[in-house]
């Protein structure tokens, strides 16, 4: 039977409290005069009472008094310092618009404003978004994300989709917050970005690479400069514009490719790991060797003694 972990037992005991708040979220959602002020309460218990953010804690959180005000929705506390601040937005809200009162412009203006304060949250209920907003010159890095709407775009308060979903908002929960996963997340984020992940397919190694597979699949010896030319094309203009006729088909065909190498990788994991646990359990040759030397040494003392 494994061991159940610290996640494990956080998220088991959120699991009747998640319900709660699941059960009241699909009231407002199916109501059409649910407004943006319920949302923000209901968003600030649902960060007291399922992501942790407790008075016992040593957290308090901060609504907004006036409306008008240049002022966050939330703002959380910790030991009356704030450590992050919600911008709540109604229900359905598309929290990925890019126009000047988006909800993420509007974030990094009120973090201008209280100064010396890391992270952002934006939420319309069921979305929730968690950006970093230390380096200005990207305008806010979105490193965590969560839709407690499920793939069939409904709330799901079955005893298995309370519990998926309890797993899917640990990374914002206090306890991430307290033991440095936000900071990690802002850094898979950076590496995993676009123009970070556009440098490393661009770069000399792995357009070499490339062209040992097309060579190998295609028989054809590449150009390296055309190559990164037409790999620059590629991440450029997208799959969707570059290759005629996209279709379903076509992305099914791509994606199933994916997995495979996925799949692929992880045997190679597997693989690498057998083997450092076979050669960690092997005795070298030469140690071998030694206790064969002892154990003949040892037999021939008593021998002798004897």
């Amino acid at each position: 039977m494994s061991r159940e972990t610290k996640q494990d037992r956080i998220v088991r005991n959120l699991l009747d409290q998640t319900t709660e708040h699941l059960h009241e979220l699909k009231t407002l959602d199916i109501n059409p005069n649910t407004k943006e002020l319920d949302v923000e309460r209901w968003a600030q218990s649902f960060l007291k009472n399922c992501l942790g953010y407790t008075a016992s804690g040593g957290y308090s959180i901060r609504a907004q008094e006036t409306k008008g005000k240049m002022r966050p929705d939330l703002i959380v506390l910790r030991n009356d310092k704030p450590i992050f601040v919600v911008e709540v937005k109604k229900m359905g809200f598309d929290l990925n618009k890019s126009d000047f009162r988006c909800g993420k412009v509007q974030l990094n203006e009120y973090l201008n404003l209280i100064g010396s304060v890391r992270w952002g949250i934006l939420t319309n209920g069921c979305e929730w978004k968690l950006y970093d907003f230390s380096m200005p010159e990207y305008g806010g890095i979105e490193i965590a994300s969560f839709d407690l709407k499920s793939d069939a775009d409904v709330i799901d308060t079955s005893k298995k989709g309370v519990e998926e979903q309890a797993y899917e908002f640990y990374d914002l929960h206090e306890n991430s917050f307290i033991t440095d996963v936000w900071p990690e997340l802002a850094k898979e984020a950076m590496a995993f970005s676009p123009e970070s992940l556009a440098k490393a397919i661009l770069s000399v190694d792995v357009v070499k690479y490339i062209a040992k597979y097309v060579r190998g699949e295609h028989e054809y010896k590449a150009n390296h400069e055309i190559l990164t030319d037409r790999l620059y094309w590629l991440l450029e203009q997208g799959l969707n514009d570059a290759i005629k006729g996209w279709n379903d088909t076509k992305a099914a065909e791509i994606l199933k490719f994916v997995k495979s190498q996925k799949r692929a990788s992880r045997k190679v994991k597997r693989t690498r790991k057998s083997n450092n646990a076979e050669e960690a359990n092997t005795t070298p040759p030469q140690a071998e060797q030694v206790l064969a030397s002892e154990s003949s040494e040892t037999n021939s003392t008593e021998k002798t003694a004897s």
